[in-house]
């Protein structure tokens, strides 16, 4: 290959890019504009509309351990156009709900979309195709959720107060369907299908022996016997939980508290903006400051943001919830694939990504309509900001541990060597 030509992992980073501003950009990070006009319509509580969310991530959640193995089996491109496919429908699908069962059903079929065409997707993506800047390709591959955001969550206010949530719905499904063509066309599942190796790793040209070549880390089957992967699991499932389980409610919560729909819809388009650079920050800190610097950082932002939006009546406060939240959304899906891929290393990646993404997706799963519950039983989010201010604060502490045991191991190796 020429020195200068592009390498090809480059293309997928801006493919998986504009494939999340329009799939989970629009279809995780917008879905509370219809909240409120949905359980308007069909009479339901906001938990209950909550759940459809959650069956949503449960549908990824029970995927997401096998789509290594699915890879392996199936041709992975034509995998990603059918459940793109898939997605579509099931989100068109809503704008014709007319009862809970409904939602449920379509939540389901949607998170099964999600899983192929979504975050995990990309993350693989990245770790397959990049050894070295893995940092930050994944993180301008995973700024398309927030620039989603940014975009889609006050075109879908304008679209549901102009037109209807119905026909919202159906327009949103159409944008949508062209932001995964690219994709589509160019998807290599990794390097070797194209006789490339991944982004700066070579090999010894002394010698063809399969280990010059080999993918450092461990296998799934000796990952799970290790404290540190459950560890992962827990923090995985303590950011997404914290994180999801207030942002799902952010727009309703803003309303209450006495911001009108469209100021609130700019508000969380800001968080979308700052999400975006969150992704492209993280990344770019974990590949010039390492993991545990990189955690750290992470973790204070998203504890500082969860206070600072409990005070968000404040102006003050809400600028600057605005800014620390946006970051803060970034933060469960940059840093859990970056702290597995970091303890463990990419020879399994996919396998044991799976099964961490699960505990991922179990976060926001439960989150959401555990929230609507408080909300529905005491007329407030207090103690829902309480509980994931703890919950992230347990998540920050067993982080810290983890790393700082990893480290001590590189360490000894270093000496031993």
């Amino acid at each position: 290959m020429s020195k200068n030509k592009i390498f090809y992992g480059w293309y997928l980073c801006l493919a998986s890019l504009i494939m999340l501003i329009g799939g989970s950009g629009i279809m995780t990070n917008s879905a509370s504009q219809f909240m409120k006009p949905v359980t308007s319509a069909l009479g339901i509580s906001r938990s209950q509309f909550s759940l459809y969310m959650s069956f949503t991530t449960i549908s990824i959640m029970l995927i997401s351990p096998f789509i290594g193995r699915i890879y392996k089996k199936f041709n992975p491109r034509k995998i990603t156009i059918t459940a793109g496919i898939v997605m579509l429908s099931a989100w068109t699908s809503l704008s014709f709900a007319k009862s809970l069962v409904h939602l449920y059903i379509a939540g389901l079929v949607l998170g099964s979309g999600l899983a192929f065409v979504g975050l995990i997707t990309a993350n693989i993506l990245m770790t397959n195709w990049f050894h070295e800047k893995k940092g930050v390709a994944m993180g301008i591959a995973l700024t398309g959720t927030g620039i989603g955001s940014m975009i889609f969550n006050p075109v879908a206010s304008y679209l549901i107060m102009t037109y209807g949530y119905q026909v919202a719905y159906r327009i949103l499904a159409l944008i949508s369907l062209f932001f995964l063509i690219p994709i589509f066309m160019i998807y290599k599942y990794q390097p070797s299908d194209m006789g490339l190796k991944p982004y700066g790793m070579t090999t010894n040209k002394d010698t063809n022996s399969k280990s010059s070549l080999e993918l450092p880390g461990i296998m799934y089957s000796d990952a799970v016997k290790s404290y540190k992967f459950w560890a992962i699991c827990f923090i995985s499932f303590g950011l997404s939980s914290s994180v999801m389980g207030l942002f799902t409610h952010t727009m309703p919560y803003l309303t209450d508290i006495g911001y009108d729909q469209m100021f609130a819809a700019s508000l969380i388009g800001t968080m979308g903006l700052f999400l975006a650079f969150g992704k492209l920050f993280f990344g770019w800190i974990n590949d010039k400051l390492g993991i545990k610097t990189n955690f750290t950082i992470a973790l204070s932002t998203t504890i500082f943001s969860v206070i600072a939006l409990y005070f968000a009546k404040n102006q003050v406060a809400a600028s600057l919830s605005t800014v620390l939240f946006g970051l803060a959304l970034a933060v469960p899906f940059i840093i859990s694939p970056l702290l597995t891929a970091s303890v463990f290393g990419q020879k399994d990646f996919a396998n044991i990504y799976g099964t961490v993404t699960s505990f991922l997706f179990l976060g926001p799963t439960l989150a959401p309509p555990i929230t609507g519950y408080i909300f529905d039983k005491s007329g407030n989010y207090n103690l829902a900001f309480a509980i994931y201010l703890i919950i992230l604060v347990l998540a920050f502490t067993t982080g810290q541990f983890v790393l700082s045991t990893n480290s001590s191991k590189n360490k000894s190796k270093e000496k031993a060597i």
